[in-house]
């Protein structure tokens, strides 16, 4: 394999570091490997990613294999999040449309409970497992409690082996299961979250589960 042209383009920003593979008038078009924020490996067309190919993310751990189109996830494929993913653990293996997982598929927890069915636009429209039901209820008592605009929060984090440290911040963002916050005091040490530093004044989205409004 020869080293591509410098010119030669990748369309996805997370992969807009480095690419070695075939180019086509410009653009990434054939096997390549990119690398930025984000790896890949596989087919490119256009730019774009297409065909079979593996992207893993560094940062938290996860990893997609399968089927590409447009640049997202497109036909069959499984996803793993990493050790450092607020999901660690967790996988799904199954039918994607548009980067959204659509039609059938199983998502697998740690714990041991499987979900197999029907998705569409990313959310399950199947009858869920009793696990997931208890899953949801707590859930909904985490987004109750931190997932607000506005309102102080407080993450605690491990410091060595045994020492403990706070760090708090404001909710400047809500999502589905994360939210962005804005760190007001870094603790008494240097920490990252998702291997992430953080300074007065970042901004970290992180999953809700790991945040408690402040005393």
């Amino acid at each position: 394999m020869s080293q591509a042209p410098v010119m030669c383009a990748v369309i996805d920003p997370e992969l807009q570091g480095s690419y070695v593979g075939t180019c086509i008038g410009g653009l990434a078009d054939g096997y390549g490997e990119a690398a930025g924020a984000a790896e890949y490996k596989g087919g490119f067309k256009a730019g774009r990613k297409h065909g079979r190919g593996v992207k893993t993310w560094p940062a938290s751990g996860d990893r997609y294999e399968g089927d590409f189109g447009e640049d997202g996830k497109q036909g069959t494929g499984t996803y793993t999040w990493g050790r450092r993913s607020a999901w660690a653990g967790e996988k799904y293996s199954g039918n994607y449309l548009n980067d959204r997982r659509d039609g059938f598929g199983v998502y697998e927890w740690p714990s041991g409970d499987r979900y197999a069915g029907n998705w569409k636009n990313d959310v399950i429209t199947g009858q869920p497992t009793a696990k997931m039901f208890s899953r949801a209820r707590a859930n909904g008592e985490i987004a109750a409690a931190v997932g607000k605009l506005g309102i102080k929060v407080c993450r605690e984090l491990t410091v060595g082996i045994g020492t403990r440290d706070w760090v708090s911040g404001t909710v400047m963002a809500v999502e589905t299961a994360t939210i962005a916050v804005r760190i007001d005091n870094v603790g008494k040490f240097q920490h990252t979250i998702l291997n992430l530093p953080i300074s007065v004044g970042s901004i970290v989205r992180d999953a809700m589960q790991f945040w408690i409004p402040c005393r």
